[in-house]
């Protein structure tokens, strides 16, 4: 819910600003993903533990649960961008890096304000308590 609102928010917001406005918010977007994209590799853990980092990331980058975590974290994030208008604006500057961290494959997935309203569409709807 707070993702969908926030998307459904921002998007007039963000129609109306400039490219150098623009831009800070697809930099802000994309930073945020690789950050999100990134923890789960556990740098500091394997440092404290006197591992070293570049020996243990292509482990850490070939497990298969890593995939299915990045496949279900950019199939949110990607789609929510492109609602927002932040893959097309400044010369594609966000679709290129998502096309260089290869998620840009999710564009065209169900962005959350659509799961929402397919959800919300799907769910009973609760019947009031008498009183309330």
């Amino acid at each position: 819910r707070h993702v969908a609102f926030g998307v459904l928010s921002l998007k007039e917001v963000y129609e109306g600003m400039t490219d150098a406005e623009l831009k800070d918010r697809q930099e802000f977007a994309f930073e945020a993903a690789v950050r999100m994209r990134d923890r789960f590799m556990s740098q500091e853990v394997w440092e404290r533990m006197g591992v070293d980092v570049k020996q243990i990331a292509p482990m850490v980058l070939a497990d298969p649960t890593r995939g299915l975590f990045q496949s279900m974290l950019f199939s949110k994030i990607v789609p929510n961008c492109k609602k927002l208008g932040l893959l097309e604006r400044n010369d594609q500057w966000l679709r290129r890096r998502f096309e260089d961290m290869g998620v840009i494959q999710f564009e065209d997935w169900a962005d959350t304000g659509e799961e929402y309203a397919a959800f919300a569409l799907d769910a009973e709807t609760p019947t009031p308590v008498a009183g309330e």
